[in-house]
């Protein structure tokens, strides 16, 4: 567990990192597990790599956040219950495999933030874009399969709590990541 005493032992530039890093990953990312999309590629920037186990921990703490927040708001009867469930762990599995691209995102715009050139922008926006995308179709994809289960209205209001805690997740994110320099 991170404790106050750990930002202590940082830098600045360590210390702002840590506070966007914490609030912004671990809430933006919120994972089941905390796997690697590509074991040959690490997570997170190289220049952050210290705080690689910390983010792990904190995403995999966000992740059953997020699953005691659903449950409590989906209003699943035991039947419906055991059949969402697993499909739940599924989707969300498949979101952690996207939540890795944009941890690595954020890791690699905070270390070039004061240095970018114009190539390191246009790919870091072509990723971003090219995540947007790709969760949305995740999302669609998720959306009809779970619908074969499951109501539309049930499956409706996942979705909606989905949104709302990626809402959330993003507003800290925007809060915590400077802009460009």
């Amino acid at each position: 567990m991170v404790t106050l005493s750990f930002f202590r032992r940082v830098s600045s530039w360590q210390s702002r990192f840590l506070s966007t890093a914490m609030v912004g990953i671990a809430s933006a990312l919120l994972a089941a597990s905390p796997t690697l999309a590509d074991p040959a590629r690490p997570i997170v920037n190289e220049k952050f790599s210290d705080f690689a186990p910390a983010i792990a921990e904190l995403r995999q703490e966000a992740g059953q956040d997020r699953r005691d927040i659903v449950r409590a708001n989906m209003l699943l009867t035991e039947t419906e219950g055991a059949r969402f469930w697993p499909l739940y762990d599924e989707y969300r599995a498949e979101r952690q495999k996207i939540g890795d691209r944009r941890v690595r995102l954020i890791t690699d715009f905070l270390a070039e933030q004061n240095s970018m050139s114009e190539d390191e922008a246009s790919a870091l926006a072509n990723e971003d874009f090219a995540i947007g995308k790709d969760t949305s179709e995740l999302k669609a994809k998720w959306y009809k399969k779970m619908t074969k289960t499951l109501s539309e209205r049930t499956i409706a209001r996942f979705f909606h709590i989905d949104e709302k805690l990626d809402a959330a997740a993003d507003i800290a994110l925007a809060a915590n990541i400077p802009l460009i320099h």
